[in-house]
């Protein structure tokens, strides 16, 4: 006795699209992963930003007190430079022993205080006119932070603002992607009598995913 079995004929064209289905799926997923880690690296790069930026207004307001400390002291010093030189003037004038012996110990004073402020300063800062270069002192000085801490905040924006950029790119991504999944999806649960309308959906689906992979290796080279 004969059995009669009918068998469904394979439908070829579902497994492949079970297949593409699942390669959107997974560059789906590594969208939203490049996506997540450039949100987060943006996420660092706003904090360290803000801390360069705090570091770098105490930076200024710490080397420009420090320069005026440093002027003012030059400032004494000058004066007793120049009280003494005027001290000197004058007792080479006068004959009087009495008054030679004032001018002499008023010099010395003046000398011994020119003497304790001279160190108090860095000297190299005192350009060719005998004028204290205060904005260079400050020039200096901030120049030496910048190699010791890190207080370019404009650099650290920079960065977080092209890994949003990142981000917003792998979000497009992920959508298109989705759409190429509905497609493809679709395609694949319509029966094969309506062969334009899956393989419309096929090639729909195929456009977008190809699309997408293009995007994502453009947004991660920036």
């Amino acid at each position: 006795m004969e059995t009669n079995q009918t068998q469904e004929p394979s439908d070829y064209f579902k497994t492949g699209m079970e297949i593409f289905i699942a390669v959107v799926a997974l560059v789906i997923a590594l969208a939203a992963w490049r996506g997540s880690l450039a949100a987060r690296a943006a996420g660092f790069e706003d904090y360290y930003a803000l801390t360069a930026t705090l570091k770098d207004v105490d930076t200024k307001t710490a080397n420009t007190a420090l320069a005026y400390q440093h002027y003012s002291v030059f400032t004494t010093y000058a004066a007793n430079k120049t009280l003494a030189a005027a001290l000197q003037e004058d007792y080479a004038k006068t004959t009087d022993a009495d008054e030679k012996a004032w001018l002499a110990l008023q010099m010395a004073q003046a000398d011994k205080l020119a003497g304790a402020s001279r160190s108090l300063f860095p000297a190299r800062f005192i350009n060719r006119q005998g004028e204290y270069d205060l904005k260079r002192e400050i020039a200096e000085e901030y120049a030496d932070a910048q190699r010791r801490a890190d207080l370019d905040a404009e650099t650290h924006l920079t960065r977080s603002s092209n890994l949003d950029l990142k981000t917003f790119g792998m979000a497009q991504m992920a959508i298109l992607l989705s759409i190429a999944l509905l497609n493809l999806t679709l395609a694949s649960v319509l029966h094969p009598a309506r062969w334009r309308v899956r393989w419309t959906g096929f090639l729909l689906g195929i456009f977008c995913l190809a699309i997408s992979i293009v995007g994502m290796i453009l947004t991660e080279l920036g």
